[in-house]
């Protein structure tokens, strides 16, 4: 539970959307302790894409370094989650057009830039330039 198990709402522990979360992960906040019986989310989707495309967190957040809040807006501000960009193609798109990509400590990527372009050494490239406007890489 992390940071979920100090959410305190009014005097009670465990009331209103986090008592969801608590249900969840089998928490008794009470208690402070775990039951061992867990049971699914029951997400409402709010960001939806179409069935033709396909988005891998890992990729943007584990390996590009983006922050939630890129994308999702000021998501920690947000009483209720809404959808803050646009998420359409061309947004996505634009993004990759004007976004650098994130190459530092990353072996995959240093012999990539060595071949995509010996004489680069260092610059910064676009997502763009290292594959991110294929159409294979979000359309299957």
């Amino acid at each position: 539970m992390n940071c979920h198990s100090q959410i305190r709402s009014g005097t009670l522990t465990g009331e209103g959307e986090i008592a969801k979360i608590y249900q969840a992960v089998g928490y008794n906040p009470d208690k402070g302790e775990y039951t061992g019986i867990t049971k699914p989310i029951q997400w409402i989707r709010i960001h939806n894409l179409p069935d033709l495309a396909y988005f891998n967190h890992a990729q943007h957040v584990n390996v590009g370094g983006v922050q939630c809040e890129t994308c999702h807006g000021p998501i920690k501000e947000m009483e209720v989650v809404k959808q803050y960009s646009l998420l359409t193609m061309g947004w996505c798109i634009n993004c990759h057009r004007t976004t650098d990509a994130n190459t530092k400590g990353n072996a995959y990527y240093d012999k990539l830039m060595e071949l995509h372009d010996p004489g680069n050494k260092g610059k910064k490239v676009k997502v763009e330039t290292l594959g991110g406007l294929e159409c294979g890489k979000c359309h299957y």
